[in-house]
């Protein structure tokens, strides 16, 4: 069975407009209902939502994420399907925060218009690591950057208070990406690999809300 990525994005583009205009003329018609305080409540979470999907079906991506225990291989695995050493490797815990790693193309230029490599490190509340953008970083000193400069002062800090896991993007060129006609992906659809942090038990409640927050959002987004 071929599924036809194109047709399913335009029609969910299609019908998502759709909803928008339909709540909309909703809100025009009947605009005393939507003043109780719990419909404007429920009126703004889904005017936040269609937006965010809105802008998620206009930039495309499909998301790969590794999910599992603590030390179990996850860095690894991302790191041969890219096809260079990018994720921290560690023996212990190591992956903090959500790393993810983007096809380096269009999106990279204005980060690094000569070789489209670039490593990003948002601003975040707290942050006791280095943040910033930096481009034409070799595998070796994005490596090292991501596991000296972010993980580890992250995981040290992590020890004595609660903070903001890291956000950390690296555009790098990913193997499966370079031949698209391998993956039957249209053009305009980018691939992103995301490396989540482990989780050491079921109580593991910090790397477990940073797991959920990226995996679950984008299920009810895409």
């Amino acid at each position: 069975m071929t599924i036809d990525v194109q047709t399913i994005l335009y029609d969910s583009r299609n019908n998502l407009s759709k909803l928008g205009a339909a709540i909309e003329e909703l809100v025009t018609i009947y605009p005393d209902i939507f003043q109780y305080s719990g419909m404007k409540e429920r009126l703004e979470a889904f005017l936040q939502a269609h937006c965010e999907a809105t802008h998620r079906l206009e930039n495309p991506n499909l998301l790969i994420a590794t999910i599992g225990t603590t030390s179990s291989g996850k860095s690894t695995i991302v790191n041969a399907l890219i096809g260079c050493k990018v994720a921290p490797i560690e023996a212990g815990e190591m992956s903090g925060g959500v790393l993810t790693l983007q096809h380096s193309g269009d999106s990279a230029k204005r980060f690094s218009p000569s070789g489209y490599r670039a490593l990003i490190v948002e601003e975040t509340e707290g942050a006791t690591w280095e943040t910033g953008t930096w481009s034409g970083l070799s595998d070796e000193a994005m490596y090292d950057r991501i596991r000296n400069s972010v993980m580890l002062p992250y995981h040290d800090t992590r020890k004595k208070k609660d903070c903001m896991a890291p956000k950390v993007t690296a555009f790098v060129q990913l193997l499966p990406v370079c031949d698209r006609h391998l993956l039957s992906l249209p053009p305009g659809v980018g691939v992103k690999l995301i490396d989540l942090p482990g989780l050491k038990s079921i109580q593991d409640l910090d790397n477990l809300k940073v797991i959920q927050e990226k995996m679950v959002l984008p299920l009810l987004l895409w």
